[in-house]
């Protein structure tokens, strides 16, 4: 009963966090506007004409993507990797192993810790497919 009250708090409070962040945080591309104007009034401030200024975000814009494409191919292949057959029956047996909530957070972090030892795309998959394995259980009270 003890934990039922704590949990309802918990929520109660998670609830209004959440509803006063939604309310008056802008979202993320209202940030990524106001540095590119920030950044832009600060060349000019430093004697930059604002051709030149657009000039340089446009070059630098298209200069990021090959590294794009590079992280875009490591996910590719971490998904590949992770939902290839012999990988999903791992992460099947390792989604049996935690037998309560706070185990499988424990256990979601260790194992895609070790995944990162192999690849950051591998684990960022690995371990979100475990995720989803684990919220498959039903007997897992999180």
């Amino acid at each position: 009963m003890a934990a039922d009250i704590e949990d309802s708090r918990s929520a109660r409070f998670a609830l209004r966090c959440s509803s006063f962040a939604e309310r008056w945080f802008p979202d993320s591309w209202v940030f990524a506007a106001l540095a590119v104007i920030i950044v832009a009034v600060a060349t000019m401030a430093m004697g930059a004409k604002p051709t030149d200024a657009a000039m340089a975000f446009g070059d630098g814009f298209w200069s990021l993507i090959p590294f794009t494409m590079q992280m875009a191919f490591v996910v590719i292949g971490g998904y590949v990797v992770a939902s290839s057959p012999p990988a999903v029956k791992l992460i099947d047996r390792l989604a049996r192993i935690p037998k309560n909530g706070r185990s499988a957070v424990a256990w979601v972090a260790l194992i895609s810790m070790v995944a990162s030892l192999l690849n950051w795309g591998l684990s960022l998959v690995f371990g979100g497919l475990l995720v989803r394995a684990l919220a498959r259980r039903t007997d897992l009270k999180m």
